[in-house]
């Protein structure tokens, strides 16, 4: 694994700049359940072939409440299909720097994003 071009780098800084968070892009999908000063729980609800364009999430983790099937592209343009479980818990160091969208390919899916503060 090489060092990245500086195409790569200006892509990479282009799409942060141009993603937003979830709750920005896809306000009728996304909502906050609670928030204090140490947390921000949000709940993502996507309907069957519903897409939500690139965005970002602060550091924290998934609860995905139901199983589903996603296609994800991340900032780089990659795209992968992701069977996601019920119960599935996933974590990102990444606050904020990391963007992906993302299109929901099965039937309606939910989830929880639990952000850290601080």
């Amino acid at each position: 694994m090489g060092c990245p071009t500086y195409l790569e780098i200006w892509q990479k800084r282009l799409w942060q700049a141009l993603a937003r968070h979830v709750l920005k892009v896809a306000p009728k999908s996304a909502k906050v359940v609670f928030e204090n000063d140490a947390v921000r729980v949000i709940e993502i609800t996507m309907r069957k072939g519903q897409r939500i364009p690139m965005h970002s999430h602060n550091r924290g983790l998934s609860y995905s409440l139901n199983e589903g099937k996603i296609k994800s592209t991340s900032g780089g343009g990659k795209s992968r299909v992701v069977n996601v479980k019920e119960g599935e818990v996933s974590w990102s160091d990444s606050d904020g720097v990391e963007t992906h969208a993302v299109e929901n390919l099965g039937g309606v899916l939910r989830e929880l994003s639990v952000e850290f503060k601080g």
